[in-house]
């Protein structure tokens, strides 16, 4: 272990589970320990690794602590779920459980106790009323807990619930890791669950709900927090999640409406997807009266909306509050998504609407450090009839000042949306963003080199009464493809400035953008497109050389490409052998909501993916991941198929493919492609090592570059 602890001189035990943290190229440990507290409490923290500086999340837990002789001394006087992060990062963090002491628990009439030394396994299965399942502190049960149809329930012990040992092959019987269905008066409180092999807790069907102080842990796709479906009467409170999919989620799967349903008081930790949503999977008359409140969200890594209302199925979704959430480390997250839309997920045959939300008391914090601005935020119904009514954002705060109107919000206001309004009482300053614009000044023109060299020119505009300066940074992803460029402003009551970056990429698809610690400048990116030029029968030794260039600034492969007669000709530049995968196919017309952009940072959080709407580009937050384009929302290039070629190179050596075997129309002015290498460097990573950036080249085309041959 890292981490040791001593609480009040007591050695405290430490343990670990699996997490998955960013880039997502490795499963990982986390620490954590837990312990009964009662009155003060000195705590004196160690780990091997030197300790320079810490953090302690939530901070609105307010843990005062001080650092001496690398160690750190920490106090609390109450019940709390922390995050002990040092050295400015949260890679290697201690979380601290700090509890009530343990609750007598009493015998029911079907009582089953799992005890610390006992070897338990596969699905405990509840079908009596009155029945309590114990587990002890220390004890493991391998596997789950089903219960169904049944009364006065409960579920609880400072023991373990861990999946580690099932495989996703092994669905649907060791699915998720505690399910309640159709159950009435249950309580769940203090277990741990560890490594679900879907949801970590889902309750559907049932009334009369209350779940307490429960620790989920999990590193899986689908690993949900607690979700409630289709439920009434449920209350959810004291909850730590990280988790790699959403943390707290209502739905309704054909159980009846969901109604009367609260999450309190808990810490969120998002490694993926979402911390706090409605829907989708809104398969019911009624979703409504849903609470959120008192609810830090600490880290979330990806861009995916923070507090999200996602609708494709006939419910009518009404009353649903957020309130009092803080937001620490979410670097381009979404604030706020509402929308209406088709998805995978949409089963029912009408669609239905959504009204009368609020989101009020929303504190967006932010980490010291971090320059990635928020995502715009955004509201879109589907259509006159299904369409969104009465979105209140009141005392919305971002970075210490109010937010008065949608522009000063991020807020993005798309069709079908009736009655919304952006206030606030607070007495603190407002948002007064500075209004941006992008624009090529000097158009990019390809060299000999097969490069394009270009400048792009930002204008920011101070529109308000104060001066305003800062730092800014101009970016270009694909990352690693140009250096940030950073700059300082320094803006004058309603003074504009130019900014200008000279640049130079090889073809591909990019999007220029601003990164911002201060999060005061309007949200605004330069999407472009540059073809690669290959001259036919051109001599292949003086052709452009294109380099592979990734997320991690890896060069390790190297090639040169010409069209000669009817073939293409392509040159493994380096010393090595390397095995390489060439995807080609036509073009096709552009289809309105069609993906035109993604990198491997939109999976990070660090850019939006674009599609096209109306035949411009436009954000599209719900793509953060390839199976987001290719199975959710079906936003793929639509060209007719995609030529997977396999081939094998030694350094120096040449290949010839003739064009028909690609699906390459050998009349054809262009066509699509993508080269994939595989190196000893790049082996083990997320995403292919690929030439213009596809994360997914065997199932989207939307990365490939385009070839125009020159005749």
């Amino acid at each position: 272990m890292n981490y040791s602890i001593l609480k009040n001189e007591e050695q405290i035990e430490i343990q670990s589970c699996k997490i998955y943290p960013k880039p997502y190229n490795l499963v990982k440990n986390m620490e954590y320990a837990m312990f009964d507290i009662s009155d003060r409490t000195e705590l004196i923290i160690e780990s091997e690794e030197e300790i320079k500086s810490a953090v302690i999340r939530p901070l609105s837990a307010k843990i005062p602590f001080e650092i001496n002789s690398g160690k750190i001394a920490a106090v609390i006087d109450r019940p709390v779920k922390i995050s002990v992060e040092i050295n400015g990062s949260s890679d290697n963090n201690l979380m601290i459980f700090a509890s009530e002491k343990e609750k007598e628990v009493l015998q029911t009439e079907n009582f089953i106790r799992i005890k610390k030394d006992e070897q338990r396994e596969g699905t405990l299965f509840i079908d009596k009323d009155n029945t309590t399942v114990y587990i002890e502190k220390g004890a493991v049960l391998q596997g789950n807990i089903v219960a169904e149809n049944c009364r006065n329930i409960t579920i609880c012990g400072y023991g373990r619930i861990c999946m580690e040992r099932y495989t996703y092959e092994m669905r649907p019987d060791f699915a998720r890791s505690v399910d309640i269905r159709g159950c009435e008066n249950v309580e769940i409180r203090d277990i741990i669950i560890d490594d679900s092999n879907d949801w970590s807790m889902r309750i559907t069907g049932c009334d009369s709900v209350n779940v307490t102080n429960v620790k989920i842990f999990g590193c899986r796709g689908n690993s949900d927090g607690i979700d409630v479906c289709g439920s009434r009467n449920v209350t959810v409170s004291d909850i730590f999640t990280r988790v790699w999919d959403d943390s707290f989620v209502v739905k309704s799967l054909g159980t009846g409406n969901t109604e009367n349903v609260i999450f309190k008081d808990s810490v969120l930790w998002n490694d993926f997807a979402r911390p706090i949503e409605v829907g989708v999977e809104l398969r019911a008359d009624k979703v409504r009266d849903i609470r959120f409140e008192n609810i830090d969200i600490i880290h979330s890594s990806t861009g995916y909306p923070l507090m999200g209302i996602h609708h494709g199925d006939h419910a009518e979704v009404s009353d649903i509050v957020f309130n009092n959430i803080r937001i620490e480390d979410t670097p381009g997250a979404q604030l706020f998504d509402i929308r209406i839309a088709d998805s995978v997920w949409s089963r029912d045959n009408g669609m239905g609407n959504i009204h009368d939300i609020t989101f009020s008391n929303i504190d967006y914090i932010g980490k010291d450090g971090s320059n990635i601005m928020l995502s715009n935020s955004r509201i879109e119904g589907f259509s006159p009839e299904h369409n969104i009514k009465n979105v209140r954002f009141h005392n919305v705060c971002i970075k210490g000042k109010a937010a008065l109107t949608a522009e000063e919000l991020g807020l993005d206001v798309y069709e079908y949306v009736e009655e919304f309004s952006v206030t606030s009482d607070k007495n603190m300053p407002k948002i007064e963003p500075l209004t941006c614009g992008m624009e090529i000044i000097k158009e990019f023109e390809y060299s000999d080199l097969g490069m394009y060299k270009g400048s792009v020119a930002v204008t920011l505009c101070n529109n308000n009464e104060n001066s305003v300066e800062g730092e800014a940074v101009f970016a270009v992803s694909p990352k690693n493809t140009e250096e940030e460029k950073k700059f300082v402003y320094n803006l004058a009551p309603h003074e504009s400035a130019e900014y200008q970056f000279e640049l130079s990429v090889q073809p591909g698809k990019y999007v220029f953008f601003l990164k911002n610690d201060k999060n005061e400048i309007e949200n605004k990116f330069l999407f472009a497109e540059f073809t690669v030029l290959a001259q036919k029968d051109a001599d292949i030794e003086k052709c452009p050389k294109y380099k592979f260039i990734n997320y991690y600034d890896m060069n390790c492969a190297e090639t040169r490409f010409s069209i000669q007669g009817n073939e293409l000709v392509l040159i493994n530049e380096n010393e090595n052998a390397m095995d390489f995968m060439l995807y080609t196919a036509m073009p096709a017309e552009l289809a309105d909501g069609e993906v035109l952009f993604s990198a491997e940072e939109t999976d990070f959080g660090e850019v939006c993916a674009l599609i096209n709407k109306n035949g411009t580009p436009v954000p599209a937050p719900q793509l953060r991941c390839p199976a987001e384009i290719t199975y959710v929302f079906r936003n793929e290039p639509k060209v007719k198929e995609i030529i997977k070629t396999p081939f094998r190179l030694e350094g120096g050596a040449m290949i010839k493919l003739p064009l028909e075997e690609l699906g390459v129309d050998i009349n054809a002015e262009s066509f699509l492609m993508e080269l994939a290498a595989k190196t000893e460097e790049t082996d083990g990573l997320r995403y292919p090592y690929t030439l213009f950036h596809s994360t997914m080249p065997e199932k989207t085309a939307h990365m490939y570059g385009k070839v125009k041959i020159i005749r």
